[in-house]
């Protein structure tokens, strides 16, 4: 007869492990989805999708002529439409449970709560697709290390909050790597390849960093079959992929080499952003070499680095027999090279994020080499397995503000303020907590604005059903320095000088943070009192 410890061993199979996984890591991100302040780029990216819906369901197949493509891409071909798709589907189906959850009608009508839910679902589907990776080669310990790691991200994590379009590519760039990788070596390798290339396909109408796919594949396919062979794949894959790109997105219909060629261009021809980096101000493409390597090594756990360290070492020592931790390790460094040079790179993380899911399945495999090195020692495994979950203190300490996040290696929050680092993204500390905090505080009549914005109209687009019912409008930062209410983002680099004279005459009157530091704010600055003869009506002339 089967054992009872067999069958349970039968029944958690690396598949089912995953899905488990998938989805308690979905419920995580949902039941914190209100968390976050609305950031920057939602409404950019969710205004869009909402659009391509709607415009779909009122031309149906006219969506796809020339005027109708103009009408609906012109503003918005900066990016890929694929992201943007899965974000106005969420937005549109997905408002009656925002409406219901939140009490009512979006004042602002984009629903960016409800749009939340694609990036949710993809970083669900993305934890599920690392347990797998790492599971199938290392074990189930392997794999279930693997998803707890990338979960343990505080950074990750809060980005699958945001209804923009980062966690869509740490999905589909992964996943298309990992089916390439696994297409070379499989027995009917042309048709896997072909299958292989539409999730590169998917990862190309996402965001432009997949067209750096072919060349980390071509290296690696050079190293596990004959030359030919490996032109062949990698040409049927091409084409798979190039083929989806193009059916995809049906601005690239009209006018294609135009379009392709500033479609190409948005990488280097763009509105040049600041960012502040050890206490000084660079603009994007003049930050220091060691940006991106400094922001890998600072925002993920301590602990989670020992062990990817570990599994990156037992790699190169078994690299003959199993080379694929090699794949892992050089895509990680590819990207961190790439945005060591004069590319752009802000937001800290943000824009090589894909780097940490599979920084995560080396983490896995480093964990399985430790729970396996002394299997008879259960209280060490014990231990273990506590240390890995501990990883998890920040996650659970800033959030819902795990955008800043800073590990040990700099003191945390508190040592990233120390070292003039940037201490929060765009606005997700400005959420409904300090928000509510400013409609109960501030009159009707009140004026109020938002500092620091990047564009037009910023500052309503964060307008909470308290705020449309009072009413309270946040006008942008222009007005900040003439209202009477200024609520402020700590993203310094974009402090005007004038809003730091103002904001240097008084305190706050609330502020939100983590860790001692205070992340935004609401400052009020009383309007000078009517003078006492300015009421008074004129004196009467002697007759």
């Amino acid at each position: 007869m089967i054992s009872e410890r067999a069958r349970t061993a039968n029944f958690w199979s690396v598949g089912r492990l995953a899905v488990v996984a998938a989805v308690g890591a979905g419920l995580a991100v949902v039941l914190t989805l209100g968390g976050p302040g609305i950031t920057i780029d939602e409404p950019l990216d969710v205004r869009p999708g909402r659009t391509y819906i709607a415009t779909l369901q009122a031309k149906g197949w006219r969506f796809f002529t020339s005027e109708v493509v103009e009408a609906v891409f012109r503003d918005n071909a900066e990016h890929p439409p694929l992201g943007r798709w899965l974000l106005g589907l969420a937005s549109t189906l997905g408002a009656p449970l925002e409406i219901v959850m939140m009490g009512g009608p979006d004042p602002v009508g984009l629903y960016l709560h409800a749009a939340r839910l694609a990036p949710a679902l993809a970083f669900a589907i993305l934890i599920g697709l690392v347990v797998h990776a790492s599971g199938r080669r290392q074990g189930r310990v392997a794999g279930l290390a693997a998803g707890v790691a990338l979960l343990l991200m505080p950074r990750v994590f809060a980005h699958a909050h945001l209804g923009a379009l980062d966690t869509f590519i740490c999905l589909f760039w992964v996943n298309a790597l990992l089916r390439a990788e696994r297409g070379l070596e499989h027995p009917r390798a042309p048709l896997a390849m072909a299958g292989a290339g539409l999730a590169f396909g998917l990862a190309l109408l996402t965001k432009i960093h997949a067209w750096f796919l072919p060349p980390i594949l071509f290296v690696w396919a050079l190293t596990r079959v004959k030359l030919t062979r490996a032109l062949v794949l990698l040409a049927i894959w091409g084409g798979s992929g190039l083929t989806l790109f193009v059916l995809g997105w049906p601005w690239l219909w009209y006018h294609s080499l135009d379009r392709l060629r500033a479609y190409w261009g948005t990488g280097v021809e763009r509105a040049t952003l600041r960012v502040l980096y050890f206490g000084q101000v660079y603009l994007d493409r003049d930050v220091p070499w060691h940006y991106p390597w400094f922001y890998f090594a600072a925002t993920v756990p301590i602990g989670l680095h020992l062990f990817g360290f570990l599994g990156l070492a037992h790699g190169w020592r078994h690299r003959r027999h199993d080379p694929f931790p090699l794949l892992l390790a050089g895509s990680i460094v590819f990207f961190l090279v790439l945005f060591s040079t004069r590319i752009p790179v802000y937001d800290g993380e943000r824009l090589f994020l894909l780097v940490f899911p599979l920084w995560a399945i080396l983490i896995g495999r480093g964990f399985a080499v430790a729970w396996h090195h002394r299997p008879r020692q259960t209280w060490l495994r014990g231990l273990l397995g506590l240390f890995l979950l501990a990883q998890g203190t920040g996650m659970v300490t800033t959030h819902p503000f795990g955008l800043s996040y800073y590990n040990a290696l700099v003191g945390g929050l508190p040592g990233a303020e120390r070292l003039g680092l940037e201490l929060t993204y765009w606005n997700d500390a400005v959420d409904r907590v300090l928000l509510d905090r400013l409609v109960r505080e501030a009159g009707p009549e009140g004026s109020a604005a938002l500092a620091p914005t990047l564009y037009p109209g910023q500052g309503i687009a964060s307008t909470t059903r308290a705020m449309s019912q009072r009413p309270v409008l946040l006008r942008d930062e222009d007005a900040a320095l003439q209202a009477e209410w200024v609520v402020v983002s700590r993203r310094t680099a974009y402090w005007r000088p004038e809003l730091r004279s103002r904001l240097s005459q008084s305190r706050p009157v609330f502020s939100q943070g983590r860790h001692g530091v205070w992340l935004s704010a609401i400052w009020h600055f009383p309007p000078p009192a009517p003078h006492p003869l300015a009421n008074r009506a004129p004196a009467r002339s002697r007759p």
